[in-house]
């Protein structure tokens, strides 16, 4: 039997995605979850108190960017994929339900 080694295959990074979580370059946590490229996470909330969000841009390299989403709570967890078109209509709802609230919404409301 005779062994080959193949050249590793070069990957391009996408200007979004941060070395230190890229699933190309740090080994997924769990064996069944896909490498790809990972931008830094955004969160918001505690997940002590009312909940926590974290978001981020994942890739693959035949795909897109995607928005990743997980949400944690103490009634549990779930994360979704979400496309960019998808994200955006997010922000919009979002941004529809802010507009329905009186009043100042700064950074130091609750």
């Amino acid at each position: 039997m005779r062994h080959t080694s193949k050249p590793a295959a070069v990957v391009s990074h996408p200007d979004w995605c941060a070395p230190d979580r890229c699933g190309y370059l740090v080994p997924p946590v769990l064996a069944h979850m896909a490498r790809r490229h990972r931008g830094p996470m955004h969160r918001v909330g505690d997940s002590r108190a009312g909940g926590l969000i974290v978001t981020y841009l994942i890739s693959a390299d035949a795909l897109g960017p995607m928005v990743g989403i997980h949400a944690a709570c103490r009634a549990g967890n779930a994360w979704a994929e979400l496309s960019v078109p998808q994200a955006a209509e997010l922000v919009e709802q979002l941004h529809g339900l802010l507009a329905q609230v009186p009043g100042d919404h700064g950074a130091g409301d609750e």
